[in-house]
C-alpha cells in the first residue's frame, strides 16, 4: 500500500521502479465510507499481504506529512507509522483522473486496475470494482475476502485479462440471483456478473 498524495507523484514513484511492466491499483475511499472504514481496518494486513506482489497506491493519503496539509487527519497506522487523510488531496487526486480519462468518480469506494507498460499508465484496458455495489449486490461477502482473493489471483498472474477470468469463475464470487437475477435466464447468469463487475473497460481518452 504506497501513498498518492498526488497524481504526478503516483506517476514519479511507478517510474522509479524501473518496472517495464506491471499491473497497478488505484484504491480510491474516504474515512467516512463505511466500505473506507473496513479497509483502513485492515489497511496494515492489506499492506504486508500486497507486498511484493501489486502495488495499490492510496490518493489523499500518507505518512510523514508534519502538518503539511493543514485539513490531514491520522485515520490508520502502517507498521506503526501513523497515516493520514486529506479531503483537499484526494479531490485534487480525483480531479485529476478524471482529466486523463473518461473515468468519472462515483463518490463512493472503488478499486481501478490498470496496465502500465514502458513507462505509460494506460487507461485503454481498466478493471474497475464498484466496492460498495458489490457488496450491496452480495457478489462479494466482505472487503477483506475481496482483497485476499484478489491478492491471491495477482500472485501467480497479474495480467488484467487473467484477474477478470479468475473473479468470473470463482465459486466464491457469486451473486445472489434471488436478489439482482431474477428476470435473467440462468444460462446467461455468468455472462451478466462478468460483464457487470469483472470485465476489462477502455477509460482512455
Amino acid at each position: 500500500m504506497l501513498e498518492a498524495i498526488t497524481y504526478q507523484n503516483m506517476l514519479r514513484d511507478i517510474n522509479s521502479n524501473e518496472i517495464k511492466e506491471d499491473t497497478i491499483g488505484i484504491l480510491i475511499t474516504r474515512p467516512d465510507l463505511e466500505v473506507g472504514k473496513s479497509i483502513l481496518n485492515s489497511l496494515n494486513y492489506f499492506h504486508h499481504l500486497s507486498r511484493n506482489n501489486t502495488n495499490f497506491y492510496l490518493p489523499g493519503y500518507g505518512a510523514y506529512w508534519y502538518e503539511s496539509y493543514p485539513d490531514g487527519q491520522v485515520v490508520t497506522k502502517i507498521e506503526g507509522v501513523d497515516w493520514s487523510f486529506s479531503d483537499k488531496m484526494f479531490v485534487c487526486f480525483i480531479n485529476d483522473l478524471e482529466t486523463y480519462s473518461k473515468w468519472e468518480y462515483s463518490g463512493e469506494s472503488e478499486l481501478l486496475m490498470l496496465e502500465y507498460k514502458d513507462g505509460i499508465l494506460s487507461y485503454d484496458n481498466m478493471m474497475q470494482f464498484y466496492l460498495d455495489n458489490m457488496m450491496r449486490d452480495r457478489v462479494i461477502v466482505s472487503i477483506p475476502s475481496f482483497f485476499q482473493q484478489l491478492l491471491r489471483i495477482c500472485k501467480n498472474d497479474k495480467s488484467l485479462k487473467d484477474i477478470s477470468n479468475a473473479f468470473g469463475k470463482d465459486k466464491l464470487i457469486q451473486v445472489t440471483k434471488e436478489n439482482i437475477l431474477n428476470n435473467i435466464p440462468s444460462s446467461l447468469a455468468n455472462v451478466f456478473v462478468q460483464e457487470k463487475y469483472f470485465c476489462i473497460r477502455n477509460c482512455g481518452k
